[in-house]
């Protein structure tokens, strides 16, 4: 083995060993947040980590593993004690829950462990005494933390290190993904980030040659759990576009690759299509009744602004990633340009939605999952403000002011906002008030 060899295999092991001892730091850190900001709910009250929507996309777990999908076998008015996340249809002695299955499947491992050491440990094995509560907070910071370091490999192929960990450190304090990933660890936008985060990272590796049929196994699962965590998480899929290109000439080359992702990506929406013939006989069923999107009123004035949920009141931050796209304009036009219409895009498909401010909530959360993407102009914008003293000192510190603002908020928010959709007044009581 030459040097060179051994040169380059050490450096490889040394930054193998700054992400294993980042991410270790970084989990035990966020873990202690979580918990810190939990110690104090009760299980089965608004706070607590099993309680509506989170109880929906949990429920899969204890129903499956505990309670064999019969409603007969669940802890008596389990539904009222869960927000109602947990509905029951005694008629036909069937478990119910609008969401699909993606997020349960990713808390498995955490939920296996948990469920050997409920009874041991004390606590009722029944999938939703404290333990299991617990559990949730311990698996969403996981893959919270996790999409960290994909992220950043991604980003570091186009900007340089420092500037990465500088928009990803200020990304998770300066927006809403810090709520979702130590707050309200049930719901399915830190596991959706991460899905993105690996979905950015395979995407310019794909289709190479040489590429082994392992790689495209892999991509197939995270096209998979992205399609399953959140159905409308397919608007994303096409990005991929954006940082591949595939040689179209050469098709032969690249059915087979094609066929093992679509393969791969089907096993894991089966168990879903399952699911929904246990529920309505059909492999295919809408699981959202009496609501849908309202694409000829959309709302994205309200969605940007408003006090009920409004993205930038509440993550000001945000601002700054959409001014990248000015920055990055002379390196990639195109790409600004793609960035731009994506943003638009997304905004009004979101904002269309029934419930444009998405029920309780901090901020506009539909965006969280889609900061991965954003996370890139955010970098350009970063550079830009570097470049000099001057740009540092005076849109540093208005970028500080904005990461204080967003932190100060979270950390008085109650989980809902109970104000009209213009009260600033009562948006001002709110930024003032005291931390819970």
């Amino acid at each position: 083995m030459s040097t060179a060899t051994i040169q380059e295999n050490n450096s490889s092991n040394k930054k193998s060993k700054y992400f294993i001892g980042f991410f270790i730091c970084f989990y035990a850190v966020c873990c202690l947040l979580s918990i810190n900001r939990h110690s104090k709910a009760e299980i089965y009250t608004y706070h607590s980590e099993i309680w509506a929507d989170k109880a929906e996309y949990y429920i899969y777990l204890p129903s499956l593993f505990i309670y064999d999908f019969k409603a007969e076998k669940l802890p008596p008015q389990i539904g009222e004690k869960t927000g109602n996340g947990v509905r029951v249809d005694s008629a036909k002695n069937k478990i119910f829950t609008k969401v699909t299955y993606g997020v349960a499947l990713m808390q498995v491992p955490f939920f296996m462990i948990v469920n050997f050491l409920a009874k041991p440990l004390g606590y009722t094995p029944d999938g939703f005494s404290f333990i299991y509560n617990k559990m949730i907070d311990f698996a969403g910071v996981f893959y919270a933390d996790l999409a960290f370091i994909f992220l950043f490999l991604f980003l570091v192929r186009y900007v340089s290190k420092r500037t990465a960990i500088i928009a990803l450190s200020s990304l998770f304090l300066g927006t809403n993904l810090f709520y979702y990933s130590i707050f309200d660890t049930g719901m399915s936008h830190v596991y959706s980030f991460f899905l993105f985060s690996v979905f950015l990272y395979l995407s310019g590796l794909m289709f190479k040659p040489g590429q082994r049929g392992f790689m495209n196994i892999v991509f197939g699962l995270i096209i998979g759990l992205i399609i399953i965590v959140r159905p409308i998480n397919i608007i994303f899929l096409p990005v991929f576009f954006m940082f591949n290109q595939p040689d179209w000439k050469n098709v032969k080359s690249l059915i087979k690759p094609i066929v093992i992702i679509g393969f791969s990506a089907g096993i894991l929406i089966i168990p879903q299509l399952v699911y929904w013939k246990y529920l309505s006989g059909h492999l295919f069923m809408y699981s959202y009744p009496n609501e849908g999107f309202n694409f000829l009123t959309p709302h994205m004035l309200s969605l940007w602004l408003s006090t009920n949920n409004g993205l930038f009141p509440y993550s000001p931050l945000v601002l700054f990633i959409l001014a990248g796209l000015i920055c990055m304009r002379k390196t990639y036009s195109r790409w600004s340009l793609f960035f731009a219409i994506y943003f638009i895009l997304i905004s009004y498909i979101f904002s269309s939605w029934w419930v444009w401010s998405y029920g309780c909530g901090y901020g506009s959360r539909p965006y969280v999952d889609f900061y991965t993407l954003f996370s890139l102009p955010f970098c350009f914008c970063i550079e830009y403000i570097m470049k000099t003293k001057l740009r540092l000192y005076v849109l540093g510190s208005l970028f500080l002011f904005c990461i204080a603002w967003n932190l100060k908020l979270i950390f008085s928010y109650d989980g809902c906002w109970y104000g009209g959709n213009w009260d600033w007044q009562e948006f001002g009581k709110f930024l003032l008030s005291p931390t819970k």
